[in-house]
């Protein structure tokens, strides 16, 4: 499972602080704790900065890559002007978090990536919004996985995010989410699906439950790349369980691992 470490994101208000302020001590605890905690990628989200976005989104990067030389980080913005920011200071292969079919955006990007070659999200968003429907999702990835590949981008380096509604207001979400999934996964084979799934439990009591046992559905119909927060220990624990008893971990060594380093250890602290 491919981890994206999801709290520097401008939407927090703590981050948003913390940017507007330029806390290096801050940003740099959240961004370590993340990586410690086994993300492959650490987002980064700068939206709320609006204009200062770009300035501020090369910043944090070369904060963040200044202090932990191995980190990777997920360029997230809807901003061509910070997405091509962050890829010009970023060292080694970022993921751009993301595109979709919405043709003015698609088309400001994928000179983009079509130059730095990112690993990339791509979003089954199209003009007419978030669609329903499995069918026009899965098309939309289809497409999608089509452009990227006709740009240079290899399937393995294609993260498809199926979207996601909350089950409080469409009872089926999860379930043509997990279709999309696999369908992409079955047909496109190389491929990556991604997704937020926090959104699944909008509106609803007990949210980190739904998301964990929703994690655990995911991953049987193929996901290996989630946008969670890596501090979460039972959901992290969750992804090496299932991971293990799905046949996808060699002799168990991730799963005994992470009991050894005290991973599975879910006793609350004191």
């Amino acid at each position: 499972m491919i981890i994206v470490g999801e709290r520097i994101n401008s939407t927090r208000k703590p981050i948003t602080e913390a940017l507007e302020a330029r806390d290096e001590v801050f940003l740099l605890n959240e961004a370590r704790r993340q990586w410690d905690a086994g993300s492959a990628y650490i987002d980064v989200n700068t939206a709320m900065m609006r204009a200062k976005e770009p300035e501020v989104m090369a910043w944090v990067i070369e904060l963040i890559q200044g202090e932990i030389a191995e980190a990777l980080i997920a360029i997230d913005s809807a901003n061509p002007a910070a997405l091509e920011a962050g890829f010009k200071v970023h060292k080694g292969r970022a993921l751009m978090n993301s595109i979709n079919m919405e043709v003015e955006r698609r088309d400001a990007i994928i000179p983009l990536i079509a130059e730095f070659k990112p690993r990339v999200v791509a979003l089954t968003i199209d003009d007419g919004g978030i669609s329903k429907e499995a069918d026009k999702r899965y098309n939309l990835g289809v497409q999608l996985i089509e452009l990227l590949t006709e740009n240079g981008i290899d399937l393995d380096d294609i993260f498809v995010d199926p979207l996601i509604f909350p089950v409080s207001a469409e009872l089926q979400a999860g379930n043509i989410s997990l279709e999309i999934m696999g369908r992409l996964k079955a047909n496109f084979p190389g491929v990556h699906t991604i997704c937020g799934l926090s959104n699944i439990s909008f509106g609803l009591p007990e949210r980190s439950l739904l998301n964990q046992v929703f994690m655990v559905l995911a991953l049987d119909r193929g996901l290996d790349a989630a946008i969670i927060d890596p501090l979460d220990k039972r959901m992290m624990a969750n992804i090496v369980t299932a991971t293990t008893l799905l046949g996808k971990d060699k002799a168990c060594r991730k799963y005994l691992k992470t009991y050894r380093s005290g991973g599975l250890d879910l006793t609350p602290t004191t």
